[in-house]
């Protein structure tokens, strides 16, 4: 008696594999930017909650942020992508900026980010 074969044939795993490959191959390329991105956001956020810089002019704010960006190893945003606008009482700080990160021959990534923190106006 001839019984039913079940699993997966040789082409069934290799288009797995390469399906796999090409999501894991993404995730790392993706990765670092997004780590990146997180040394934006505790930035604002340091600078959000630091007392000392209550009552700073717009310029001193932005050199604190480039300074601690710096120190979290930040290197795709520029003074240019950080807008500093007075609402109020606060300074609405805002980092907006791109990343285009090339995948395979012609293909690229791009990730947009826009992170707002507020620091106390004079």
């Amino acid at each position: 008696m001839k019984q039913r074969q079940a699993g997966l044939t040789l082409v069934s795993w290799m288009v797995i594999f390469v399906i796999a490959g090409i999501l894991a191959m993404g995730f790392l390329k993706l990765f670092p930017v997004y780590m990146e991105h997180l040394g934006v956001t505790s930035s604002l956020e340091s600078l959000s909650t630091n007392p000392s810089l209550r009552g700073s002019s717009p310029a001193e704010i932005r050199d604190a942020l480039m300074k601690r960006m710096e120190v979290n190893d930040v290197n795709r945003v520029k003074r240019d992508d950080i807008t500093i606008e007075r609402d109020g009482a606060v300074y609405k700080v805002t980092v907006a900026y791109e990343v285009v990160v090339p995948f395979v021959h012609n293909i690229s990534f791009l990730v947009s980010f826009e992170d707002v923190a507020e620091v106390a106006a004079r």
